[in-house]
């Protein structure tokens, strides 16, 4: 099979999972579906009648890491310690009288949470742009890349030998079958796979919406 290369580097890792299938992927932030993403915050013109709004300054929530425009408006991408926060903007008008529609679907809570400290920031106060449960943890991080590193060499054919040799850099993987069927190498090799396909076909909503 075509292999992958032989070092394997953890803090380089990369992915594009099912986004907003009309968007490329590419180096740029990866655009989610509203629906699917309790960090990406939708906006709307607020009605006639509401004085005193605050009005959406970018630069008050972070570093702007994306400002992209197209049919459907415009979409904002913040970055700080935290995460990314995605705002989108359907309306040319919406920033100076910005109102935040949230959906009462099963992420709620989390779309509330997100709404209220995208408010506070605006507002100047120190607050981190995303709550806890969307926070990815370094070793969550380390495990997504071995997760995605799986993948690919399961996509270009590889077994759980390759996995232990390239991932785990296991001595392992070079044993006898009779040696190797019982290592502990193999059993994590084969559970890194298994995880993988499963991360890669609908968990990472999961992830998404912080579970």
């Amino acid at each position: 099979m075509p292999r992958p290369p032989a070092s394997v580097s953890l803090d380089d890792g990369g992915c594009a999972f099912a986004h907003d299938p009309s968007l490329p992927v590419g180096p740029a932030p990866v655009t989610w579906l509203p629906e699917l993403s309790p960090g990406t915050l939708i906006l709307e013109t607020a009605p006639g009648g509401f004085d005193q709004l605050t009005s959406l300054d970018p630069a008050q929530l972070g570093s702007v890491v994306a400002d992209d425009v197209d049919d459907e408006g415009r979409e904002l991408v913040v970055v700080d310690g935290s995460g990314e926060l995605h705002v989108r903007l359907p309306g040319e008008q919406i920033s100076t009288r910005p109102a935040i529609l949230l959906p009462p679907d099963i992420s709620f809570e989390l779309r509330l949470d997100v709404a209220l400290r995208f408010v506070r920031r605006l507002r100047g106060q120190r607050i981190k742009l995303l709550p806890a449960a969307l926070r990815l943890t370094p070793q969550q991080k380390r495990r997504l890349v071995q997760l995605l590193h799986a993948f690919d060499i399961h996509e270009l054919g590889g077994g759980p030998r390759d996995v232990a040799e390239i991932i785990l850099r296991s001595e392992h993987a070079r044993f006898p079958s009779v040696e190797w069927k019982d290592s502990h190498a193999r059993r994590t090799a084969n559970r890194l796979i298994h995880d993988s396909i499963a991360l890669v076909e609908r968990g990472y909503l999961k992830l998404l919406r912080g579970g």
